[in-house]
């Protein structure tokens, strides 16, 4: 699937930025090389290689290579580009596109692994809400994990209440446990899937994934 012709319209879509990390692949049997965006044009991108890659020398040869880059909750994305210039004071790496930007494997629900402290609470019949302090595990648009000693069992309703500080967003929402595991000093690891969750709260969710996601890169 072509998703735009230019990484020019990769940036427009903000699939690609300054500071984004990208892989860099000669060929199947090639070495494979890291780097982070400088800056990109409509057609030509410059790439600051990470310290500690492979011997630039090994890759400058190829001439033409394989850029790759996967956004969060979304696909993994790839183009084919040239080299056109190396400045080897900052290890700065110039390409020029060649082939459309594609959109190369599909991904589900992006699940970012966190730690953070949250609050549960079993829904009951009377309307009573007793909250407990437990542990979020992980997070994605569609559910979550989370490591509580409330006593639990699979098909449970709950609500979550889970401070997103880092977008200004505190996420409050009914979920149902779809999975229980034994964790820990008689802990219980919970699969919780949401609840008819808002496109607001989705959105908060991403914005929460895609900034804890870029930061840890």
């Amino acid at each position: 699937m072509i998703l735009a012709i230019t990484i020019g319209g990769a940036l427009r879509h903000k699939l690609l930025y300054v500071g984004k990390q990208v892989r860099l692949l000669c060929d199947e049997a090639g070495p494979e090389y890291r780097a982070k965006v400088a800056e990109v044009q409509k057609e030509t991108i410059l790439l600051e290689l990470l310290a500690g890659e492979n011997d630039v020398s090994k890759l400058l040869p190829q001439g033409q290579l394989t850029v790759v880059f996967v956004v969060p909750d979304d696909a993994s994305y790839s183009f084919g580009a040239k080299i056109i210039n190396y400045s080897e004071p900052g290890r700065l790496l110039q390409l020029v596109q060649e082939t459309p930007l594609l959109r190369t494997e599909k991904r589900s629900d992006y699940r970012l692994r966190t730690a953070k402290l949250i609050y549960v609470a079993l829904c009951k019949q009377s309307g009573e809400e007793s909250w407990q302090q437990s542990s979020l595990l992980d997070l994605s648009r569609s559910g979550a994990s989370v490591l509580t000693t409330l006593p639990i069992s699979k098909g449970d309703e709950l609500k979550i209440w889970i401070p997103l500080e880092e977008v200004d967003h505190i996420l409050e929402a009914g979920t149902k446990v779809v999975r229980v595991s034994m964790g820990e000093a008689d802990q219980l690891i919970l699969g919780l899937s949401f609840s008819e969750l808002s496109l607001a709260d989705q959105g908060k969710i991403l914005d929460y994934i895609l900034k804890e996601w870029t930061e840890g890169k």
